[in-house]
């Protein structure tokens, strides 16, 4: 009795309340898309790029640092290894096209930049609503050409995507650090604004930065409510202004599973055992490594009702400011902005801009008065690079004053 009621509450989805909330007001149509999201080192983002623009794709491209572990052994011949942090340089695409044609493309994105290789990148898809303009389209000349002779790769499923927002200046590189002991995957951290508790504290505020520090992380679905409630203790969430935390779902995906670098012991290195098995498998199932239900009692009650969302805006940062405040007057918090470079493929000319992107979660009951004052507030039926997407967020925290 207690599963049947669990499936029901997993199965609900505000994102499909807003899709027929729009489709029977009929003033805006949803799209109904897949977000592909792909993080690469910089040195291989041409590649990626190239591809993309002969796609005929709008790709919003943001900077990052993926964190890794450098090991190199002590001096003197000493016993034991020398460990510290390593930062890299790269670069996070972003782009919707039709469902039907997420996994091609991201099989080709994976061979054009060999992802496949550990230690090269990650990437994966996500189902959600979008508004704009026009339905994105892809170039199916291109893609049918580029799937020819590429080599195909195990994309795996059962994956979330966890987003840890940090008011703390450094404390990313620990929440990275807590998750490269865990084994979960190569973290990525990207910097933002944010006006989320840190506007409720009154004089407090002060000694709470407005600048942000992001943590990304794709995990086993499995195991994605213990780590959220690991991350929240040892990143001290539950205190006032220390920042806030959600998760959202993955279709499709492949993590790079390339967490310590240096010398090599062996003729394959422990990441790509863990890739092999993984596609052996089929998935990251085998992987589980920790026991929710000792979680969930540590943890107590951390976790706001589950059914939240995500809407994230991308527009002009002229515009931006208005769509941020409208959200707030209906009572959506937690909003976290930063810089992305759109890049949009029209004939052999590209034309690029700065523009701003700015994710909100917001509980399941407000969902539907924030898209709507988005929409009225929003150009996206007048530009075509603007963006307004929805997506089911099953599980968030932030601390309540």
């Amino acid at each position: 009795m207690d599963n049947e009621k669990s499936k029901k509450k997993r199965a609900f989805s505000p994102s499909r309340t807003v899709w027929r909330t729009q489709m029977e007001k009929g003033i805006y149509t949803p799209h109904r898309v897949s977000r592909i999201t792909c993080i690469v080192n910089q040195l291989l983002s041409d590649k990626v790029s190239d591809f993309l623009n002969k796609l005929g794709v709008i790709v919003y491209i943001e900077s990052g640092r993926t964190i890794r572990e450098l090991v190199k052994p002590r001096p003197l011949g000493l016993p034991g290894d020398i460990i510290h942090l390593q930062s890299s340089p790269v670069n996070v695409f972003r782009f919707t096209i039709p469902r039907e044609n997420s996994q091609a493309v991201m099989e080709c994105i994976i061979d054009a930049a060999e992802l496949y290789i550990p230690g090269r990148g990650t990437i994966f898809s996500q189902d959600l609503m979008e508004f704009s303009k026009e339905l994105p389209i892809i170039n199916l000349v291109t893609l049918a050409n580029s799937k020819r002779d590429i080599r195909e790769a195990t994309l795996l499923d059962k994956l979330s995507y966890v987003i840890c927002v940090l008011s703390i200046p450094g404390s990313g590189e620990h929440l990275a650090k807590i998750a490269l002991d865990l084994g979960i995957c190569v973290p990525l951290i990207t910097s933002g604004s944010g006006n989320d508790i840190r506007d409720q504290l009154g004089l407090i505020r002060i000694t709470i930065s407005a600048e942000k520090e992001i943590v990304h992380l794709v995990t086993p679905e499995q195991d994605s409510d213990s780590i959220i409630r690991l991350l929240i203790e040892q990143g001290k969430l539950d205190r006032p202004g220390r920042g806030f935390i959600y998760q959202t779902p993955v279709t499709i995906g492949l993590i790079d599973t390339r967490m310590k670098i240096g010398s090599q012991k062996y003729a394959a290195s422990i990441e790509q055992i863990i890739a092999a098995i993984d596609q052996i498998k089929s998935g990251t199932t085998w992987r589980k490594r920790l026991d929710a239900d000792s979680q969930e009692n540590k943890g107590g009650k951390s976790f706001l009702p589950q059914d939240n969302c995500e809407i994230a805006i991308i527009s002009d940062e002229d515009r931006i400011v208005a769509l941020r405040e409208a959200c707030m007057k209906v009572g959506a918090t937690g909003a976290t902005t930063s810089r992305v470079l759109p890049k949009v493929a029209e004939g052999n000319q590209e034309i690029s801009s700065t523009m701003i992107r700015s994710a909100i979660s917001v509980p399941a009951d407000i969902t539907d008065r924030v898209v709507d004052i988005l929409l009225e507030t929003s150009t996206i039926k007048n530009d075509n690079t603007d963006r307004i997407h929805v997506l089911d967020s099953p599980a968030a925290y932030v601390h309540s004053l």
